[in-house]
Order: structure tokens, then sequence, then C-alpha cells
């Protein structure tokens, strides 16, 4: 037990720190890239970040979801050739959409008012992230979370360094939107392109029948799953250029990127969780998984209301006061958030039980709803109306989901629904503190700390991150 629980904090640790670092990272470098591509270059990269994401979803066809099932159902070799059958899938994938791109690249850049040379850095861009995002959930889920953290820190310093150079120095007669996406983009296309001929070569197998008929039965589902959920996060920043303008949308692309903290904090977290949480199920350990599990969210909790409390300050200093309407929608964004958190508990037992179906139409009906909100709330509140359409779509997804685990799943749902209900019950009220005591700065950072000796205690107190 103990050398479970010592395993479990190492991989904690190394899955953290790479976020906590990757952030760290981002932060020192927002005054710098805000300052030198101002409120409409940072616009027309948030639109380019939001097309992307869609891309790498078609072009992956999201074979890395099936890496936890493949986990428990296959080992060894039998799991390597499966997951090499799952990226030639991906690369094919790949190859067909950077084909049809490349025929239809000139109306397609008119649509997404993207110039044909962000448009060829976005195919590249989205097929190195493609393998590189499967290596490291790869790793993750392997519990390698020291070579996760390498990959990943030396994949954000080299984006930084680069987008640097070409926007200073080799590309500065260019837009400086090109130079900062171009630089992002090159240590995932190195990376990505390494990763493929590892794995492929690995597993020495490309194409079986069987395998491919595994992989896309999982897959496919989760493809509308990750489209929904993408436009869900990307449909707002879309929305607020057409209906308002550029400058507008680079604001609340900054909101979006500097909430993402607790999001990608969240996804280390829940990546982090997900093997030990199919360990407990396995070994029917009810009572230690529902333990881990209060924990979990009291942690979470914990580091939520810190961030909102501390987070005025720290956008100040990272932004210039352009950005800084940001502060009013951020909190509203973290409420979105923290509903996401939430849902992975039943979304992860779907997972288990193979029923990515409901899944992908949970997210579907969350994503037209988050469109159809949009179109009413920016037009009447701008882009605070977004951040309202965002949170309210994400708190439907939440109900969609616990009801799916409890009713229509024919097996035995791990949590009550009043399981959760005491943890978002305090985190709700401090959010609405927040709003009145904004300009209170001594109040809001007691508050900061007073989380942040809560979450420092508990886990001391356990020996445990869960």
């Amino acid at each position: 037990m103990k050398n479970d629980t010592k395993k479990l904090n190492q991989v904690v640790f190394f899955n953290l720190l790479g976020p906590i670092i990757l952030n760290g990272i981002n932060f020192f470098t927002i005054p710098i890239f805000t300052r030198i591509l101002g409120t409409e270059n940072y616009g027309v990269y948030t639109i380019y970040a939001s097309y992307l994401s869609i891309l790498v979803i078609l072009m992956g066809l999201q074979t890395q979801s099936i890496i936890a099932p493949t986990s428990i159902y296959y080992d060894g070799e039998n799991r390597d050739k499966c997951f090499s059958n799952a990226l030639t899938i991906s690369l094919i994938s790949s190859l067909l959409f950077s084909l049809i791109i490349g025929i239809l690249i000139i109306p397609i850049s008119q649509i997404v008012e993207l110039s044909v040379g962000m448009i060829v850095v976005m195919m590249l861009h989205s097929a190195g992230m493609v393998a590189t995002q499967w290596a490291l959930f790869k790793f993750t889920y392997d519990k390698q979370a020291k070579t996760n953290f390498v990959f990943s820190i030396v994949i954000a310093l080299s984006g930084v360094a680069l987008s640097f150079l070409f926007i200073k120095g080799v590309l500065k007669h260019q837009e400086s939107y090109f130079g900062y996406a171009l630089g992002h983009a090159i240590p995932y296309i190195i990376a990505g392109t390494g990763f493929f001929i590892y794995f492929l070569y690995k597993g020495k197998s490309f194409f079986s029948k069987k395998e491919w008929a595994f992989c896309l039965t999982l897959c496919l589902p989760i493809v509308f799953h990750g489209l929904s959920n993408t436009v869900l996060h990307q449909c707002d920043k879309v929305m607020i250029q057409k209906i308002v303008n550029d400058s507008e949308t680079g604001i609340y692309g900054f909101a979006v990127a500097f909430a993402n903290v607790m999001n990608i904090i969240f996804n280390a977290l829940n990546t982090t969780w997900v093997p030990f949480y199919h360990d407990d199920i396995k070994a029917n350990q009810k009572e230690r998984l529902k333990q881990k599990t209060k924990n979990y969210v009291f942690l979470y909790t914990c580091l939520s209301i810190g961030f909102i409390m501390a987070m005025p300050e720290v956008v100040k200093l990272f932004a210039q006061s352009d950005f800084w309407p940001s502060i009013k929608i951020i909190p509203i964004l973290i409420v979105g958030t923290y509903f996401v958190f939430l849902y992975t508990f039943p979304v992860n037992f779907e997972f288990y039980h193979k029923k990515t179906k409901m899944i992908a139409i949970g997210t579907a009906l969350a994503c037209v709803v988050n469109i159809v909100l949009n179109y009413f709330l920016i037009r009447a509140v701008g882009m605070f109306g977004a951040a309202l359409a965002t949170m309210i779509s994400y708190i439907l997804l939440y109900l969609f989901h616990s009801f799916i685990a409890k009713v229509i799943i024919k097996q035995e749902y791990h949590y009550p629904y009043k399981f959760f209900y005491l943890y978002l019950a305090i985190f709700i009220i401090f959010v609405a503190v927040f709003y009145l005591i904004v300009d209170m700065v001594i109040i809001r950072w007691s508050i900061f700390f007073v989380a942040a000796i809560l979450t420092v205690w508990k886990v001391y107190k356990n020996k445990s991150i869960f």
C-alpha cells in the first residue's frame, strides 16, 4: 500500500510539475508576446489556434482515446501492435486531410480569413500535434511521468524561443502572428515525426482487421465528441470576431488562455487519476475509491478558489492594460472548467464500460446549446455573454453525463448525486464573493492563503494527493 501511494505521489508530482512550469513559461512570456502582438494580432492567432484544435481532431481521429481501453484488454506485444495500428489510422487520416486541404487551400483561406501560409503551417502543426499528444498521453497512462515531463518542457521552451526568434529576427518583416504560429509549430513537427516513427516501428503492425475494427469502434464516436468539445471551446472566439471585432477577440482569447491554467492542471490530475481509478474498479475497492475521490475534489476546489482570488493581480502583472477587462470574465470561465472537472467522473465511468457513443451525444448537444446561446448573449453583452454561454453549456453537460452514469448504464455507479454538491456549493459561494470583493486586495489574498494552507494540510495529512 505504501509503495502504491509513493508511486501515485511521484506520478502526480511530475504530472503537475509539468503544467506548473509550462504555465510559468506562459506567464513570463505573456507580457512579451501580448506587447509584441497587440490585441489584433493576438486575436488572429487565437483564430488560428481555434481552427488548429479542430484540425488535430480530424487528422488524428482521436486514436489516443484507445490507450486506456486497450490497456485493459491487451498487454505486452499485443498492446504495442494495437497501438501501431491506431497510429497508422492517424497517419493515413493526416495525409488524406492534408491532400484535401491542399487542393482546396484558396477557398479555405478565404472562408477562415487566414493566409495560405498560415494554413500550410497549420497542417504541419496539426500532424505534429497528433503524434505528440498521442505519445504524451501514453506516457501518462503508463505512469511514465518523468518522460512526459521532459518532452513537454522541451517542446514548450523550444516553441517560445523560436516564436521570439521569428517575430524579432528571421521573419520580422512578416506579420507578427505568422512568426508566433510558426515558432510554436516547429517543435511539434519535429517531435511528432519522431513519435510516429518510434511507435510504428515498435508495434510493427500496420493493418489488422481486428485491431482497426476495435480502434474505429471506440474512436469514431470520440471524434464527434472531440469536434463538438472543440467547437464548444472555440466557437465563442470565432463568433466574437464575426459579431464584434478582432480586438475583443484578443481580450477574450487572453481570458480563455489564462483560465486554461486550471484546465491544464485538471487535465494533469485527470490523466493521472484514470489509471489508478481503473485499478480500484478492477479490485472492487469502492470505499477506497470514494475516499480518494473526496480528497481529489477537495484539492481541486481549493485550487480553483485560490486561483480566482489571486487572479486579478497576476493578470495586471503579466498583461498590458488593454487585456485587463478579462478579469471580470475569467471567474465565469473557471466555473465552466469546474463543471468540466465534475463531468469527468461519470465520463470516466462511461469510458470504462466502452459507452463512447453517449459521450459523443452529450458533447454534441452541449455544442449546439453553446452556439445558440453565443448568438444571443454575445449580441447582448459581448464577450461576457460568450463566457456565460460556455458556463451554462458545461453545467448541462455535467447533468447529462450524471444521468447517463446513474440511469442508462446498467452497472452500479460509484457516486450518489449528492456526493459532489457540498464542494460545488462552497465553490460557487466563493465565486460570488469574488465579485463583491474584487477591489479588496487584502481580503482576496487572505482567502487565497487559506485555500493554499488547506491544500497543503490535506495532502500532508493523507500523505497522498488523492
